[in-house]
């Protein structure tokens, strides 16, 4: 379960902001989980609304940025490579300075708070604390300049991982890629129940939802796409092959470039998609290009939506009202939120300008579940509802869309009529 997430200097944020899952209020009729060996529960889901540009993406993009730099630092980039950070670049002096990352969640029921601070060139600082009882125990310390400090319950090969460390790599990558036993689940966290769902990767989406369709007989995929009232009655995938002269040979200069050996039967040039409708007794297929977008976005949703759910992972999606009707939108939050559909703690972040949210009766969002973002002398500042004081949630859209929590479009009426006058030349 993911409890905080800090981020300061990255992308549209500028001075230090915090997204938490813990829960502010008791809520016996949603999906919470208590945390561990703490009087605290966590939230099943948590929205984040506010203007366009206001930042509620670059908040996703922080997360996304963490979990790539554990999962990849060491492994995929190269020595030389320049960090991938993004900072505030609306001020020459905060430019400079490092980006600073935090997260604090719960792996295999320990708590752990784990963070870096880099820059573009090297990791300055790292940290990696435990709670096996409460009281928090240190992993390791890294500053730079300095030999890593360990602390006496992380055992293994300590010492010889930081050695091989370089500058641009984090220590829990370099610890996961030499197969530290104590760090993995750590790392597992990270790399493999951590999602993170943006448009850039909505084709290994749909891989996962095509690994659970075929591989695992998953009816709970499909229940999930005829739920959605698309008229989806089943989906179909094959791949796309080369001729197999042709697949040899790239097969091979893949070698070359990977470094490891490729057969000719991985090469695919990509993934053909049919979707049947059923319309009376008759069954029609359609490929995946003429469906409407918000069928593609459920589809390529529905595997990562279904394995969250089953494993009691966490998945976090940017822009999840885009090209889905509100409705739909609120139903999936609605599946996170339910006991019944979320029985193994699975967590939901999103980000939305689609207003409707905070006053659905399905998705049923509690006061603090919801979060604001708006710019303040061009940053990102990201806050809570509970800042405010709300009697019910009924009432929360319209207020929101009435401005009484910031967080909403200024439209400057001077510029329309400005626009009137140069149209009307």
């Amino acid at each position: 379960m993911l409890l905080r997430f800090t981020v300061a200097n990255f992308a549209s944020v500028r001075d230090e902001q915090e997204l938490s899952a813990i829960a502010a209020d008791r809520h016996d009729d949603i999906a919470v989980r208590a945390v561990p060996r703490t009087q605290h529960h966590v939230l099943p889901a948590l929205g984040i609304f506010g203007p366009n540009a206001s930042g509620k993406s670059n908040i996703v993009d922080a997360l996304a940025f963490a979990r790539s730099a554990v999962v990849n630092s060491h492994q995929r980039w190269r020595p030389n490579d320049p960090i991938p950070r993004r900072p505030f670049q609306l001020d020459p002096v905060r430019e400079k300075e490092p980006s600073e990352f935090g997260i604090e969640f719960v792996a295999e029921g320990i708590r752990y708070q784990y963070g870096f601070v880099c820059d573009s060139v090297e990791f300055h600082e790292e940290w990696l604390y435990g709670y096996p009882e409460g009281r928090q125990r240190r992993l390791f310390e890294r500053k730079r300049g300095t030999s890593i400090r360990f602390g006496q319950g992380l055992q293994g090969e300590r010492k010889l991982i930081e050695r091989l460390l370089r500058p641009n790599s984090l220590y829990l990558s370099a610890a996961a890629a030499n197969g530290h036993a104590q760090l993995l689940p750590v790392y597992d966290w990270f790399a493999k129940h951590l999602r993170v769902a943006v448009e850039g990767n909505a084709h290994s989406r749909l891989q996962e939802t095509r690994h659970l369709l075929e591989e695992h007989d998953a009816q709970a995929v499909l229940h999930l796409l005829r739920y959605a009232d698309l008229g989806v009655g089943n989906v179909r995938f094959s791949d796309r092959k080369l001729q197999p002269e042709h697949a040899a040979k790239l097969a091979d200069l893949l070698s070359v470039i990977e470094g490891e050996k490729i057969s000719p039967s991985e090469i695919s040039m990509g993934v053909d998609v049919e979707v049947t409708h059923l319309v009376g007794d008759r069954e029609f297929e359609l490929p995946m290009e003429l469906e409407s977008s918000g069928t593609q976005t459920w589809l390529a949703l529905a595997g990562p939506v279904i394995n969250a759910l089953a494993t009691g992972d966490v998945l976090v999606v940017d822009e999840l009202d885009a090209r889905l009707h509100h409705h739909l939108a609120s139903q999936l939050v609605r599946l996170f939120q339910e006991p019944e559909t979320n029985p193994n703690g699975a967590q939901l972040v999103f980000n939305s300008h689609d207003h409707s949210l905070l006053g659905h009766d399905t998705a049923r969002l509690r006061r603090d579940q919801v979060w604001f973002t708006e710019k303040e002398d061009g940053a990102t500042r990201c806050f809570p509802l509970t800042d405010y004081k709300v009697r019910s949630v009924e009432n929360v859209e319209k207020r929101y869309l009435s401005g009484r929590y910031g967080a909403v479009p200024f439209f400057d009426e001077e510029l329309l009529s400005a626009i009137a006058v140069e149209v009307s030349c």
